[in-house]
């Protein structure tokens, strides 16, 4: 790990992000990660479960940020192309390592990893503390995802170890938050955008309650996903999936 990082590793543990937040309001300074062999209650977003069979990495960093809830718009991009940044680092080919609104990176247009944040506020308006949950397929992935899915031993053929995968991945991300200015996302966002899935083509877009087609135009200065509709209009999405049109049904 980085210098002045933690770690606490588990066999196994219910989910490494509620084992960040416990640790977080114990007291614990951070930053620190929590990396788990196995989960037993991982989850992802929207209270998904999360499969998590030994040999794939589930890890969380908690760190303690002293910025407003607002300006963590930058976050989940930098924290996808940190991930990006580790696959490439294991030979997955960097043509075929994409970024996947909100929060997806897939290798070869199947999903390969995913990335579920987390925070706390103080009452003074400031964080109290944030929580990276990261999943990286190294060995394993479900056959029955709504997204397709693969792993990196698929795509590579080389099996990577969790420690190795933890390694890399912390070093990837603490240089990234380390260059990390909250009031500049336009360029957080320039590189996302050159390596993201979908944009410029029609994509299915699931939200809480409604599934629509539309045209993948990019960020907003927020984060949000702009899509333009048949009709011309244009719509944000803060939350929601995108599928290909073909795999929708």
């Amino acid at each position: 790990m980085p210098n002045g990082v933690g770690a606490f590793f588990f066999e196994v543990c219910d989910s490494t992000n509620a084992r960040a937040a416990t640790l977080a309001i114990a007291g614990e300074p951070g930053p620190l990660w929590v990396v788990a062999g196995e989960q037993s209650a991982g989850r992802g977003r929207r209270g998904r479960s999360w499969t998590s069979k030994t040999g794939n990495l589930y890890a969380s960093l908690m760190f303690r940020p002293h910025i407003r809830p607002q300006d963590l718009a930058a976050l989940p991009f930098i924290v996808a192309l940190a991930v990006r940044d580790t696959f490439i680092a294991f030979g997955a080919p960097e043509s075929q390592v994409q970024c996947k609104w909100p929060n997806d990176i897939l290798i070869g247009e199947r999903k390969a990893s995913g990335v579920l944040i987390e925070s706390s506020a103080k009452h003074g308006g400031l964080l109290d503390y944030v929580i990276i949950g990261i999943g990286m397929n190294l060995v394993h992935f479900p056959d029955d995802a709504a997204f397709g899915a693969t792993s990196l031993l698929h795509v590579t053929g080389q099996e990577v170890s969790v420690k190795d995968a933890a390694t890399v991945l912390a070093e990837k991300l603490y240089a990234r938050i380390d260059a990390w200015k909250v009031d500049d996302f336009s360029s957080v966002a320039e590189e996302w955008t050159r390596y993201s899935w979908g944009l410029g083509q029609q994509r299915v877009l699931r939200t809480h309650d409604e599934t629509f087609t539309a045209t993948l135009l990019g960020l907003s200065d927020d984060g949000a996903l702009i899509a333009r509709l048949d009709d011309g209009l244009e719509k944000r999405l803060y939350a929601g999936d995108v599928f290909p049109v073909e795999r929708a049904d």
